[in-house]
């Protein structure tokens, strides 16, 4: 889908709180209606093989855990070409696949004009295959923040209404 919106969910569902970007982009066409223009890939850990995804894409969101060093739970919003160099630390449990990902895709001349990358501080990497209770409570408001900026970018997303709770 050249040119598009992506929103690439990153991280491993069987290393607990790693997982959350997997489980933001399967909640996010849950709860809101995407344009056909928003694609929404779980990419995994597929690191390098998601360069192709990231090349023809206009936008890209990334959604995967950020560790910084605060509290559990909290958000985290990086945006820019400019934070790609934010990871000569280790942000990510697998920050070096997301590095060499979007180094590669910097070399190739094929970065996605706005580039913005969405996470929640973890609390646990390790087997299981749920976040932990601090994390799990943090996804719906990564989703909604996600949902958020893609309105910022213009995008009609529209929460899903409900019928019983």
């Amino acid at each position: 889908m050249s040119g598009a919106t992506v929103v690439l969910g990153l991280g491993n569902v069987a290393q607990a709180d790693d997982g959350l970007g997997i489980h933001a982009v399967r909640e996010l066409p849950a709860r809101y209606h995407l344009p056909p223009e928003v694609e929404v890939i779980e990419g995994g850990t597929a690191g390098l093989l998601l360069v192709p995804v990231l090349s023809d894409a206009g936008r890209a969101v990334i959604v995967d855990a950020i560790d910084l060093g605060a509290i559990p739970g909290t958000l985290h919003r990086l945006e820019g070409r400019a934070w790609s160099t934010a990871f000569l630390r280790r942000f990510t449990p697998h920050d070096a696949g997301l590095s060499d990902l979007l180094g590669a895709t910097a070399l190739a001349g094929a970065l996605p004009a706005e580039l913005l990358l969405l996470g929640v501080q973890p609390e646990r990497i390790g087997w299981g295959c749920e976040p932990t209770s601090t994390v799990a409570a943090a996804i719906p408001v990564l989703v909604d923040a996600l949902a958020g900026e893609l309105r910022e970018w213009g995008l009609r997303v529209e929460r899903r209404v409900e019928l019983c709770a």
